[in-house]
């Protein structure tokens, strides 16, 4: 990420670095990229069985996975150089504790990046992407995952404004005309095909059979909806703030 990497670019050496709520290390990718003095990454999530499959994954001496809660990060105060937290946000039952707790291990003068998809101002292919991940949130939720509807801009804006933070930057990309140049409508089937599956496989451990029923009559109209549409990803933004 060309943008990113510019910014970060005058930042120093034998950086620490955090990534919370790191799933299997997908942003870390980002940050090695942008970040190529770093000293250590460090990513933490609260599923020990996601670590395991981040250690398998990554095979980086400077990287390291740890099962550590968000709302209780084990580290020091004005601890870590560089701290990230990526489409996370929207899973956290305490979104509010989790950037305090964030704010409160980096150091001062230190770098906070804040990356979410959002759910406004997108192309109708880019609603599709929308429309999965939010029937997902639904059955997440009712199997007993936090996982909250995709927030706005706006919404973004002011929890990050929240924190007091001096802002860098922020920036939108992965918008839909950036994809459109790659469109390629066999692709965007195979994609919806897998997002379908994984839908269907979650609706039928429901119990309740009216209850999984309606389910998947719900997911068959998007189904129907969304192979004549197509999907583009969601447009996503990231905050760039620094602990003045």
């Amino acid at each position: 990420m060309d943008k990113l990497k510019n910014i970060l670019s005058g930042e120093s050496k034998n950086l620490k670095v955090l990534d919370v709520g790191t799933g299997l290390g997908d942003f870390i990718e980002v940050l090695k990229e942008s970040l190529p003095g770093y000293s250590s990454i460090i990513g933490i999530d609260t599923e020990q069985g996601t670590v395991d499959k981040a250690i398998e994954k990554n095979r980086d001496n400077r990287i390291e996975f740890m099962r550590m809660s968000g709302e209780n990060i084990e580290f020091e105060d004005n601890s870590v150089d560089v701290i990230s937290i990526s489409n996370t946000l929207h899973h956290l039952p305490n979104k509010e504790k989790v950037l305090h707790e964030i704010k409160r291990v980096v150091k001062q003068n230190g770098i906070i990046i804040i990356n979410e998809m959002i759910s406004d101002n997108q192309s109708e292919k880019q609603l599709s992407h929308v429309a999965v991940h939010h029937l997902q949130g639904e059955l997440d939720t009712l199997f007993g995952r936090c996982h909250n509807k995709t927030f706005t801009l706006q919404e973004l804006v002011k929890l990050v404004g929240n924190l007091n933070l001096e802002k860098v930057d922020m920036f939108q990309y992965n918008t839909h005309e950036e994809q459109e140049n790659s469109e390629n409508l066999e692709e965007e089937k195979e994609i919806l095909d897998q997002c379908f599956k994984a839908l269907e496989a979650k609706i039928n451990k429901i119990s309740d059979l009216k209850q999984r029923l309606g389910y998947l009559d719900t997911l068959e109209k998007l189904r129907n909806k969304l192979y004549n549409i197509g999907i583009f990803g969601a447009t996503e933004v990231m905050f760039i703030c620094r602990k003045s």
